[in-house]
């Protein structure tokens, strides 16, 4: 269930998602920040991309890996990769976000997808 939260600059409103979110809906409303946070083992030379998402509605992700917290063991987890996207504008119909985990030029390993019902 996504996760919603103001934060202290600009009183600018995040709907935050995870990898308990993939398959599902999403509201979100113009001026909010999506943020997609998901699980990544960097050891495995695997990593989440952005395969698709509407450019009209959305601006262009900024994309953070946030390393473990300090003390964890080198490979056992932790390790997120967080997508910002900010919301600029309304869809007609719902639009949808696709990443994907790849470590080449292969198919992906995974695939994350939500649901997007942006409105005013």
């Amino acid at each position: 269930m996504p996760t919603h939260r103001l934060t202290k600059d600009e009183d600018v409103h995040e709907v935050r998602v995870d990898h308990t979110d993939d398959g599902r809906t999403i509201r979100l409303h113009v001026g909010d920040v999506l943020v997609v946070t998901l699980p990544v083992n960097m050891l495995t030379g695997l990593h989440w991309e952005v395969a698709s998402y509407d450019q009209s509605s959305l601006d262009r992700p900024e994309v953070v890996v946030k390393p473990p917290d300090p003390g964890q063991a080198m490979g056992a987890g932790g390790t997120l990769a967080v997508f910002r996207f900010p919301v600029k504008a309304t869809t007609a119909a719902p639009a949808q976000l696709v990443l994907e985990l790849r470590g080449g030029t292969g198919p992906a390993e995974q695939v994350y997808r939500i649901t997007l019902d942006i409105r005013e």
